[in-house]
């Protein structure tokens, strides 16, 4: 019996690295792409598991690692913009843009089961309702503005040479191997440790989804059958503010922390006003998905695992 091949990029980030690990728990054929040979903490203990190719997505070896992998669904989470001080415009297209489209070529050759563009809520810009799949994509910044490009160029790839090619437009996703600068991470390590937390505007939302969802949602898509080009929403569909979850956090870690309110300055793609939560109605329908858990049960599992892995971070 065959073995499907599962290819990811942007393996050793959060988002990558988690789908990455369940898949090597899963026993799954797992492959990866990376600039360096060495995996990063986040999939150490896993690299055994893992098989690991060194390519970058603007080398003109990619061609050959795709031919030679033969990949049944790609997971393409390569992205460059997601943190802070990551805001040059040449970087942001030459990874996120001009990356996609040489992977995409490479994989015209190779037939394969579906490919899954990792997109963001970013591409929305500012709503006064809930993101819908069909409201106009009208970013506020540059990450936002190369983000929609990417998942333009996928959908029309995907309907005009007809190819399983989707895009997950994700939300807020937190979790075990979080990055350090991001909101709950920094938080939650904060918490557990008692020491102040310093938080801009009390009154941005956002939309958080717990990492195993996401990773469910991944997994998931593999078994259904979507039109070529199709956008998905993954998020919980509910908000929440950072006063809610910051409050949240310290509560269920029984933590004695402070909270400094407005003393850094807002991120770039904070939202003070309007609305920053997913329309999920169609990954409900068409994918049969929805979050499992509740922030509260998110956040649980969350501070849990930052409990004992605090060190990494160290």
């Amino acid at each position: 019996m065959n073995k499907d091949v599962y290819l990811l990029t942007g393996a050793t980030g959060f988002v990558g690295a988690n789908i990455a690990r369940r898949l090597a728990h899963d026993k799954k054929n797992v492959h990866v792409l990376s600039r360096k040979k060495n995996l990063n903490w986040r999939l150490s203990d896993v690299k055994s598991k893992i098989k690991i190719h060194e390519v970058d997505l603007l080398s003109p070896n990619l061609h050959r690692v795709i031919t030679k992998i033969k990949p049944d669904y790609i997971f393409h989470l390569t992205t460059h913009g997601s943190l802070p001080n990551e805001d040059s415009l040449d970087e942001l297209i030459k990874v996120n843009f001009k990356g996609t489209v040489n992977l995409i070529d490479a994989l015209k050759k190779n037939p394969f089961k579906l490919f899954i563009n990792t997109g963001s809520s970013s591409e929305y810009g500012v709503k006064f309702d809930k993101m819908s799949e069909t409201d106009p994509a009208l970013p506020i910044n540059d990450y936002g503005v190369v983000k929609t490009a990417v998942t333009l160029y996928v959908q029309k790839e995907a309907i005009v040479n007809n190819l399983p090619m989707i895009t997950f437009r994700l939300f807020s996703a937190y979790g075990p191997y979080e990055h350090n600068s991001r909101f709950i991470s920094s938080i939650v390590r904060a918490a557990i440790k008692n020491e102040p937390i310093i938080v801009g505007s009390k009154k941005n939302v956002r939309d958080f989804i717990y990492i195993e969802d996401v990773v469910d949602a991944y997994l998931n898509a593999c078994k259904k059958k979507v039109a070529p080009g199709e956008i998905f929403n993954i998020g919980t569909g509910k908000q929440s503010t950072i006063e809610e979850t910051t409050e949240k956090i310290i509560h269920l870690s029984k933590s004695e922390s402070k909270i400094i309110w407005g003393k850094v300055l807002a991120q770039k793609r904070q939202i003070e006003k309007g609305k920053w939560q997913a329309d999920i109605r169609k990954s409900k329908k068409m994918l049969k998905w929805k979050a499992k858990y509740s922030l509260d049960d998110g956040l649980l599992k969350t501070i849990s695992w930052f409990r004992t892995n605090n060190n990494l971070y160290e």
